[in-house]
């Protein structure tokens, strides 16, 4: 395949998880004006998205190099956001520091989701709000196709399926609700459950 076939479907494919992250949000519904927690950058998709609702938000990712393709990605958003160094499994934030967290396509990319997701329910407001992404069978082909074409390997299926992910929150959770786009599948969680001592 040429090149221009390469970078016209990762186009595409960019195009469409925007769309994807648009829907989500609108699943989401965040309330205006709260501050964000959007874990695990990546290339700031989501956080592009977020930024373009209007919220403030605090996006972090392990990588200091995806922090800086996201800056690159923001162009004149770029001093919008607070961007900072997050490992997900040791956030820096307090106890019930935020109001609302976006986790995007990253579950897959961790060894530990689960210690992650711990860590995310526990910086998060008792009212808080979590909305998760992750690829559907549909956006893990697609995924491996774009990674066998620009010679990258095998792309990386993670740790904890669909069905995991939804038991997770829905174990922490006192509402989880869900849908499936055509290559991601979202959950909203809200109403943490508290923590036994």
């Amino acid at each position: 395949m040429h090149d221009c076939d390469i970078e016209t479907m990762l186009s595409e494919r960019d195009a469409l998880l925007v769309r994807e992250y648009d829907s989500a949000l609108d699943f989401a519904h965040f309330g205006v004006g709260e501050t964000i927690l959007d874990v695990a950058t990546g290339s700031g998709r989501m956080l592009m998205q977020l930024l373009g609702r209007g919220h403030s938000v605090v996006s972090g990712d392990i990588d200091r190099e995806a922090l800086d393709r996201a800056r690159e990605r923001l162009g004149d958003l770029a001093d919008k956001p607070t961007l900072v160094i997050l490992d997900a499994h040791k956030i820096q934030f307090d106890d019930d520091s935020f109001h609302a967290a976006t986790l995007a396509n990253a579950i897959h990319e961790m060894d530990d989701p689960s210690g992650a997701l711990d860590e995310i329910t526990r910086v998060l407001t008792a009212d808080g709000k979590l909305l998760v992404t992750e690829f559907n069978s549909d956006g893990f082909e697609l995924m491996e196709l774009h990674h066998r074409m620009q010679g990258r390997g095998e792309h990386r299926k993670g740790e904890m399926s669909t069905e995991e992910i939804g038991r997770y929150l829905r174990s922490s959770f006192d509402r989880v609700e869900t849908r499936e786009f055509d290559i991601t599948h979202a959950w909203v969680a809200s109403g943490k459950m508290q923590r036994r001592s």
